[in-house]
């Protein structure tokens, strides 16, 4: 019986030292301790904080989707945007990355009022067809739902309001949203594996 008390004993001990120490106050968290919630693993070092959307290779007949990725730069709205504006770099570039917003398309401002991103913009989209407008019209408006505090994109040229192509085509000129372009951005769950049928 002693024996039996004294291997508990030491049980007890050895699992208390084990034990999580809690901190008696909150503290700030290191940044280098830090996670970061659904973050992909991956052995390579993060480009950046903040997120672009480019186009990515269409396969087959499939429609052209966007694909985020990471940049290092400023979260201002402003930055962020014409990250995205200067396109992919040589990397995404091989990777079959693109970009459907057009040369020569600079930010003259960028507000954030409430939820609502204003950003103005020269106007150089004339020259692109109705599906290379949706698409990035799209890229503007993911990218910047990604900014903290943005809830929808309104896209003025000259500070006027314009009318923009929504995901199904139609037009409007109020604040755009990532739910007005349904099925645009890759979706980041990896595909399930095929279920068996009862014949193979």
């Amino acid at each position: 019986m002693r024996r039996l008390v004294t291997t508990i004993m030491c049980v007890a001990l050895s699992l208390a030292g084990c034990a999580i120490e809690v901190d008696d106050a909150a503290r700030p968290v290191p940044e280098r301790e830090r996670g970061q919630f659904g973050a992909q693993a991956t052995g390579d070092a993060a480009a950046g904080s903040n997120r672009v959307f480019l186009v990515a290779p269409a396969a087959g007949d499939q429609e052209a989707r966007l694909r985020s990725v990471r940049r290092a730069v400023p979260s201002d709205a402003e930055s962020i945007l014409t990250s995205l504006i200067e396109g992919p770099n040589s990397a995404e570039r091989e990777a079959g990355l693109a970009s459907n917003l057009p040369d020569g398309l600079e930010i003259d401002t960028a507000r954030l009022r409430g939820r609502i991103l204003t950003v103005n913009v020269n106007d150089v989209f004339r020259d692109l067809t109705s599906d290379a407008l949706r698409i990035a019209v799209a890229q503007l408006v993911a990218t910047a739902n990604e900014i903290e505090g943005v809830e929808s994109l309104r896209l003025q040229i000259g500070g006027e309001n314009q009318v923009w192509p929504l995901g199904d085509g139609e037009n409007t000129d109020r604040p755009l949203t990532i739910y007005d372009y349904p099925g645009f951005v890759e979706s980041s769950q990896p595909a399930y594996p095929a279920i068996p049928t009862a014949n193979s």
